[in-house]
């Protein structure tokens, strides 16, 4: 169920001979942001705008738990007024876990669904949104009809969302326009090593298809939490290339990157601003002593292949040079002794690696090296390749891109050693990306 992106830098993108006509077919990707203090006297929310375009994003899906607040509001019109003078949108992901009474979202909506910097599609406002489903098909309804807007919204906690598709969408249908599922983004927290599945996905897919409703899959690194009462792992040794491929092979409408700046769950790809922290999510969620830029070139090649249709890895180029690529890991062995989260028994004490290479690329490989010692030397081929070398040790990391003579032509190098010591009483299971240069 394709639309029209209202867009003028789209509309540029796609060539004078679609100058006349509506832009149709057109995918989107978006960057979940979470709305925190950004302080106004610095460029911080300029900064993250020109990154996400530089990556490729279209737009921030602002997550706003307190939309009442003032600092909220603050934060979200430095990044409107920003984005006014940018190719670049934003619309709002309600967050029903930060506030459950959708009547506070409105009142922040309502004073920038006119903005021109607001995503439409199909000419109208979009909206979506973190939870919500047990609001119900009534109230989103509701919530539609009253402001005409383009509405798809994460009902995940809906009992027949994954249950039985079809009849949600008998239920709901009127009610939205399409759906965003959040969970499937990751495999669930295990006591054992698991990877992400898409069957859920293909299920909900196919019956939104057969509605005439959108889909949104999310994509994401891994989830790390450790604060607030609770701390979880799910999965994040090859998640980011795993779900890419998931995402290209089912080719929903829109994809949603979780997330440009989420560190309270370790899977931000972008700067997390230190004055909208606590001290405790600083502790491993802290985006300058562990940086996960690294990952942006990787996904801007995915974003490039997803936008031009494709539906394999294998179709996946660098967007510069002849190379795009990352390592990372955790800095800690599994063995670490100090506080561990549920679902550490997923974690793999591994160096992981994604490299894309242009078509054509013959004779390359990967080199893994772990405190010193080759765990491999791994074939890559053109397109995306990726894995996961289980062996990691204490010390260094670093992968080596090989051309077929064996000569290094790019390398990525630790710039946190790994050791086996928990830090402030716990172990951190974030990741610390390398990128490939």
């Amino acid at each position: 169920m394709y639309g029209t992106f209202s867009s003028v830098s789209a509309l540029l993108l796609a060539g004078s001979a679609l100058l006349t006509q509506s832009l149709v077919e057109s995918k989107l990707v978006f960057a979940h942001y979470m709305v925190g203090t950004v302080d106004p006297n610095t460029n911080h929310a300029q900064q993250d705008i020109d990154g996400a375009i530089s990556v490729g994003f279209d737009a921030f899906a602002l997550n706003v738990g307190n939309p009442g607040a003032d600092w909220a509001k603050s934060t979200t019109q430095q990044l409107f007024d920003y984005a006014s003078s940018k190719s670049f949108k934003l619309f709002f992901s309600f967050d029903f876990y930060g506030n459950g009474d959708i009547s506070q979202h409105q009142a922040l909506f309502n004073q920038f669904k006119d903005h021109p910097a607001h995503l439409k599609y199909n000419n109208l406002p979009v909206v979506s949104s973190y939870s919500g489903g047990s609001i119900g098909p009534d109230t989103w309804r509701n919530f539609k009809n009253t402001n005409n807007v383009y509405l798809i919204p994460n009902p995940e906690a809906d009992g027949n969302y994954y249950n039985n598709p079809s009849a949600f969408f008998q239920s709901w249908g009127d009610a939205i326009d399409g759906v965003f599922t959040w969970e499937t983004a990751w495999p669930d927290a295990s006591d054992r090593p698991v990877n992400v599945s898409s069957t859920k996905d293909q299920a909900i897919k196919s019956a939104a298809d057969a509605a005439g409703k959108a889909y949104m899959m999310g994509l994401s690194s891994l989830q790390y939490k450790h604060c607030c009462g609770d701390s979880w792992y799910r999965a994040g040794e090859t998640n980011l290339p795993e779900r890419m491929e998931q995402i290209l092979s089912l080719s929903p409408e829109f994809t949603e990157v979780i997330t440009w700046n989420d560190a309270g769950e370790s899977h931000y790809i972008g700067p997390c601003w230190a004055e909208g922290l606590t001290d405790e999510i600083l502790q491993y969620g802290n985006s300058d002593t562990a940086p996960h830029d690294g990952w942006q070139p990787l996904i801007a090649s995915f974003i490039d292949a997803f936008k031009a249709g494709a539906t394999n890895v294998g179709s996946m180029k660098p967007r510069s040079g002849s190379f795009a690529g990352a390592m990372w890991y955790r800095g800690v062995l599994n063995s670490c002794s100090g506080d561990k989260p549920r679902g550490s028994g997923a974690a793999v004490d591994a160096v992981n690696y994604a490299v894309v290479l242009p078509s054509g690329s013959s004779g390359y490989s990967i080199r893994v090296t772990s405190g010193g010692q080759v765990l491999a030397t791994q074939p890559v081929s053109a397109g995306l390749s990726y894995n996961s070398v289980a062996g990691l040790r204490t010390g260094a990391q670093k992968i080596e891109l090989l051309n077929g003579s064996g000569q290094v032509v790019a390398s990525a190098n630790s710039n946190v050693d790994v050791s086996n010591t928990p830090t402030n009483g716990f172990c951190n299971y974030n990741y610390y990306v390398a990128g490939l240069q």
